[in-house]
């Protein structure tokens, strides 16, 4: 019974040891200098013209998309693609209207939007300053919304599709699709705006940048401090201070993608795009995926990335703290290792690319299976590391 209760009080100290280095990492300096980067990244980070809940870069593929969640719901049918054709004729004749009583179309002979819309298809159509005038004048939301209603019509009525290259289960997958007598409401470039290189390899960078900052000092300041040497006394103080640090830096990173979930779960709630999160994210067209998921259903699978990549950061920032002889070397270290991640086409791109896609050469878990190979190797460097720490050992 006893030797119980002094497993449960070791077992409770060692929690208190990972908080109390938790909090170490934490520091309110740190904390701000975070902040700063994450404020100053923003506007780089954040997607204005997907999310942006005001008007100034409205995007008319999803407002459309919005209006068509609430009349007909996240599945579109063929009566509902054809009632949605219907209901744009008021607006045709509204664009009729402007263009009739606008001087420079008739100078260029078109009195119809339809005639406007075959000339812009043109080569040498010569609609580029009637394009600057609609851009100028009060009817620029009118045409974009109308490109954006016929550009969806057409992607309903076309039947064109291009398998070369998929094997046949791939085949397979995108014939279940097309089977279906419905299509999904949500946009292609909605999806795509998360996809890939886009936002979600924007959260992944920001996310490893602000883990690798909060990490950086975990063991190159305790040396700084001097508590490298009473530390390297025991073996029980290596083993057990650097198994402590590890946790508290994984503890950090997972904290750090969590923070950034929310912020874009809010982001999408107030951006007025929530309703279409339950929507399909294969389309009839293109852009198929394995398994039949919502929007933020795919959103969570895929955000499993950006904390395995906060754990890789955590882990490989805190073999670089326990190596380095500076904050200079470790700094660099740090930079080096991210200009690698996502610098080009090394990793991130390729990885994060259209997760569980179909018929893109990919298998449907080979992102996983990459960042499980990443997170061994990062394992792998913090047991050389450890065994390093271990050889430091003042008897």
């Amino acid at each position: 019974m006893k030797a119980t209760a002094n497993g449960a009080g070791y077992g409770r100290s060692k929690l208190s040891l990972i908080w109390l280095e938790f909090k170490k990492l934490f520091m309110p300096k740190r904390v701000g200098f975070a902040v700063l980067v994450l404020l100053l990244g923003g506007l780089w980070l954040y997607p204005f013209n997907v999310l942006y809940p005001g008007s100034e870069f409205k995007n008319w593929h999803t407002a459309i998309a919005v209006d068509m969640e609430a009349k007909y719901g996240d599945q579109i049918d063929a009566a509902e693609a054809e009632q949605f054709k219907q209901s744009l004729a008021p607006k045709v004749a509204e664009a009729d209207a402007y263009i009739r009583s606008t001087p420079a179309f008739a100078r260029a002979d078109l009195d119809s939007y339809e005639r406007y819309v075959k000339r812009s298809g043109m080569a040498n159509g010569g609609t580029m300053q009637l394009w600057r005038i609609i851009q100028a004048g009060p009817a620029r939301d009118l045409f974009a919304e109308l490109q954006a209603s016929f550009e969806w019509v057409q992607y309903y009525e076309d039947n064109f599709l291009n398998t070369f290259g998929m094997n046949e289960k791939e085949k397979e997958r995108v014939a279940e699709i097309r089977s279906r007598d419905w299509v999904s409401v949500l946009p292609t470039d909605f999806l795509n705006n998360y996809n890939s290189t886009n936002l979600l390899n924007r959260l992944a960078i920001t996310a490893m940048l602000i883990t690798s900052l909060f990490v950086m000092h975990i063991h190159i300041g305790d040396r700084r401090a001097g508590l490298g040497e009473i530390q390297a006394s025991s073996k029980a103080g290596i083993t057990g201070v650097f198994r402590i640090k590890v946790a508290a830096a994984l503890l950090a990173g997972t904290l750090v993608a969590a923070v950034l979930l929310v912020v874009l779960l809010l982001a999408y709630r107030f951006s007025g795009t929530w309703s279409l999160m339950g929507a399909d994210i294969s389309k009839k067209g293109g852009g198929f995926f394995w398994y039949d998921m919502s929007f933020l259903q795919y959103m969570g699978a895929t955000y499993v990335a950006v904390f395995a990549l906060c754990w890789i950061a955590a882990l490989l920032t805190v073999f670089f703290s326990s190596i380095a002889s500076n904050y200079v070397v470790l700094a660099g270290a740090v930079a080096l290792t991210l200009i690698l991640f996502f610098e080009g086409d090394y990793f991130l791109n390729p990885m994060l690319n259209n997760i569980l896609s179909v018929g893109l050469g990919r298998a449907p878990f080979q992102t996983f299976i990459e960042l499980a190979v990443l997170l061994a190797i990062s394992s792998g460097l913090l047991y050389i590391a450890w065994k390093r720490e271990k050889g430091r050992i003042r008897w």
